[in-house]
């Protein structure tokens, strides 16, 4: 048996990221950005107006006011996407939209609360303005030439859409990993039909599968088989074309527990047993060339483990920098009890308090007890030789990256 820290270096060291791939803009969230995108064209790509209102050389409006306005001749109108078709003459302005281009001769936008149209194709300007005023120059955002992102990055909202106002359709982007879910057992029945004696639904399935996609990867094919030496084995080499494949139970000292037996006879195994609680039946290895993790099959304990080991492998693959989970202290609210000699994950509520974090652990602590992680945004961390932790005591806390928890 390991600790849970060599586990998550063989793990770690057992990866890398995958090759890059042309994605499209809209199916770019989240993924690591692998070839930097250059600016082509400035941003604004020419001067445009930041308001609606009339385009002016500032020197016609001198001295205008409220009280004193500036009567000028409308040369044309300028919504958004036209181009100016005359330039602005002493004595004219150009009616203006947000975003149009600036039209020759004007060097300011006059915003049109500070304007009062005659009807006759004329304007009266109610204030002086400066050079520059409600006038975006060209490149102001961003340069011509100059790189706009930088490979490393992860694409969120932001990136995606610098890169689309850059006229970028796709972007050069390390691959998304693809995970095969494989859930085991002959007890579980799928969600929707007839639960027979002896039976539990399978909620494996559903939970790992949402997690796969909330650290970003795909899930390439969902299976369930029965405990059966053969079947398992027939699954797993169906599943030999994901990046990562999953499963969940079958990896303990049952007699029916087939899955580390198809790992021996289709692979290798490099850990199995890690002094964890939950989890502590957690196989890792390799089959058919593919990283294999075999989870236990109670679902607290799947969900916590893939939470430490899988997430990291899949963050690695993805080309993420940082593979680990975030980890903070915060001050716990309820005290936990705790019997060593394993590493306790216990799920939990965090959130900022006056000081900083605080976290109200759940009192529910089975493995199979499902509730427990309903809601829950963290896992309070009890050490190894740890004989329990009180109320108002800080403690490590796991942040759970789909639960959104900012750092």
């Amino acid at each position: 048996m390991i600790s849970i820290d060599e586990a998550q270096r063989i793990v770690l060291g057992s990866v890398s990221p995958l090759p890059p791939e042309r994605v499209a803009l809209i199916e770019a969230l989240g993924c690591v950005l692998a070839e930097a995108v250059v600016a082509k064209i400035p941003l604004p790509p020419f001067d445009d107006s930041a308001m609606d209102g009339y385009a002016v050389a500032a020197e016609d409006t001198r001295g205008a006011s409220r009280d004193n306005p500036r009567a000028l001749k409308v040369a044309e109108d300028l919504p958004a996407g036209t181009a100016p078709a005359r330039r602005v003459q002493r004595g004219t302005a150009a009616r203006i939209m947000t975003g149009a281009p600036l039209p020759p001769g004007a060097d300011a936008v006059v915003m049109v609360e500070e304007t009062l149209a005659l009807g006759r194709g004329e304007v009266e300007i109610l204030r002086e303005a400066e050079p520059g005023d409600n006038v975006r120059p060209a490149g102001e955002d961003i340069e011509a030439g100059v790189v706009a992102l930088s490979p490393g990055l992860v694409l969120g909202p932001g990136e995606l859409g610098l890169a689309a106002a850059l006229g970028c359709a796709t972007v050069v982007a390390i691959r998304r990993p693809s995970v095969a879910v494989l859930t085991t057992g002959s007890e579980l029945v799928e969600p929707g039909e007839e639960l027979k004696p002896g039976a539990i639904y399978n909620s494996n399935q559903a939970a790992l599968a949402a997690r796969v996609l909330s650290v970003g990867a795909k899930v390439a094919k969902c299976l369930h088989v029965e405990d059966e030496a053969d079947a398992v084995e027939r699954a797993l080499r169906e599943c030999a074309d994901a990046d990562i494949i999953l499963t969940t139970g079958g990896v303990s000292v049952g007699e029916y527990d087939f899955v580390k037996v198809a790992l021996e006879r289709l692979g290798e195994i490099k850990f199995w047993k890690v002094l964890m609680k939950p989890g502590k039946p957690v196989a890792f290895g390799e089959v058919m060339g593919r990283p294999l993790f075999g989870l236990p099959g109670n679902p607290v304990s799947a969900l916590v483990t893939f939470e430490l080991l899988v997430a990291p492998a899949l963050r690695r693959l993805a080309g993420h920098e940082n593979c680990m989970p975030t980890t903070v202290k915060a001050r716990l609210l309820t005290g936990l009890s705790h019997k060593p000699p394993r590493r306790e994950y216990v799920q939990a509520v965090t959130q900022h308090g006056e000081d900083g974090y605080v976290v109200q652990p759940s009192q529910k602590r089975g493995s199979a007890m499902l509730t427990s992680t309903v809601g829950a945004n963290s896992l309070v961390v009890i050490p190894e030789e740890s004989t329990g932790v009180r109320a108002g005591e800080m403690v490590d806390v796991v942040l759970l990256a789909c639960a959104g928890v900012a750092p």
